[in-house]
């Protein structure tokens, strides 16, 4: 006669591996219908990483370097067989991404119309009296 503990823990596992596998086949799924649709072109990638003016910029690089390496870092903890649960991520690294983030808003700003005072825009009520 087999031990229930061990029949609960074997039933657990397998349903264990059973979600990882759907979770896995369900990320997979997706990445693979936005690649296809990036290489069909029907998701233009042009301005993923650039500025208003067509040119690259590093604050939107980094940003999207940085949280896919963190995204994927926590999709391997959680993902390893030995996982217990969500894994505690580290203030350093929330630090990290706030200051990432952080440096693409002030990019943004920087690269939004207006936000230059050296051409400031006349208001309505200033210029040439008629």
């Amino acid at each position: 006669m087999t031990d229930p503990q061990t029949t609960a823990t074997t039933f657990m596992s397998t349903v264990n591996i059973a979600v990882l596998l759907i979770a896995l086949l369900s990320v997979g799924g997706l990445a693979f219908a936005i690649l296809w649709a990036v290489f069909t072109h029907r998701i233009d990638l042009k301005y993923l990483i650039s500025d208003g003016e067509g040119s690259a910029s590093m604050s939107r690089f980094q940003l999207l370097i940085f949280t896919f390496v963190v995204a994927s870092s926590i999709l391997y903890f959680v993902s390893r067989p030995d996982a217990t649960g969500f894994p505690e991520i580290p203030g350093s690294v929330l630090t990290l991404l706030g200051i990432s983030g952080t440096s693409f808003l002030v990019g943004k700003s920087l690269d939004s119309p207006g936000a230059s005072s050296a051409d400031p825009k006349p208001s309505e009520g200033d210029g040439d009296p008629k």
